[in-house]
């Protein structure tokens, strides 16, 4: 896509960085570091689903491009962090503090590059919409943060706070999208299976799974392959992570 002058309002921050070998950024892009170096969102290798690749792309988001490359040799570009801009969407209504992920190519390999579409998770969000749109549009206005800015970082938080009290009556899988705490009763003595997201699709997803049994009864938690992660026991507690590539549990007796 050709240079496209983004950015509607003049309050927001800027970064400088050397592009990467080989790469070609244009005004307008959302771009993201691959090993300190920048790169436009269609770059990013395909994790194998749209999902997986926002999931991974919202990891190394810095933000949208300035400035474009010209030529070849080390280029440093300056790039906005945070700020106010006018990107492109498939035609859809907006609701004001709606979020927004970097939007898949039809071919479903690869992002766009100033494109955004709609997203109800958190952690694949790069920003949120910032008025109303009662009506179709093809152009939203977004604030967009880069991955690390505190305040996105607290949005994921606070969208996925509360928790879910269960007493299970069959295995449990989880999904991204789903409380960050979890009170799980088995509710059999031979215990339960709680299944991980997909990692690919999971990076920076956190989960607090508590044991509520009222007898000794165990909750073994598997990642979607089915390996185990941890196992779980009465009156137990897990904190579990995800980096996008591994889950890993932290196990102790709950207070």
């Amino acid at each position: 896509m050709a240079d496209q002058f983004r950015l509607r309002h003049t309050d927001f921050n800027h970064l400088v960085a050397e592009v990467a070998s080989g790469a070609t950024v244009q005004i307008g892009d959302l771009v993201y570091l691959d090993s300190g170096k920048l790169r436009p969102a269609a770059d990013l290798p395909d994790q194998g689903t749209p999902e997986a690749n926002q999931a991974r792309f919202a990891t190394l988001y810095l933000g949208v491009a300035m400035q474009a490359t010209t030529g070849s040799g080390t280029q440093l570009l300056r790039v906005a962090s945070d700020g106010v801009f006018e990107m492109d969407c498939a035609s859809t209504t907006w609701q004001l503090g709606d979020l927004v992920a970097a939007a898949e190519q039809p071919s479903g390999t690869a992002l766009e590059n100033q494109q955004v579409a709609p997203t109800s998770r958190p952690e694949l969000a790069l920003g949120y919409v910032v008025q109303d749109y009662p009506a179709p549009t093809t152009r939203v206005k977004v604030r967009l943060v880069s991955r690390p800015g505190s305040l996105l970082q607290l949005l994921r938080l606070e969208r996925r706070q509360g928790s879910q009290v269960e007493t299970l009556s069959a295995d449990k899988t989880l999904t991204p999208a789903d409380a960050r705490i979890q009170a799980l009763d088995p509710n059999s003595a031979a215990g339960r299976t709680v299944t991980l997201p997909p990692e690919e699709a999971s990076a920076g997803v956190d989960f607090y799974l508590h044991n509520t049994a009222d007898a000794a009864e165990n909750l073994t938690v598997k990642d979607d392959a089915g390996t185990t992660i941890c196992t779980v026991g009465q009156n137990q507690a897990a904190y579990l992570y995800c980096d996008g590539t591994t889950w890993r549990a932290l196990v102790a007796s709950s207070s």
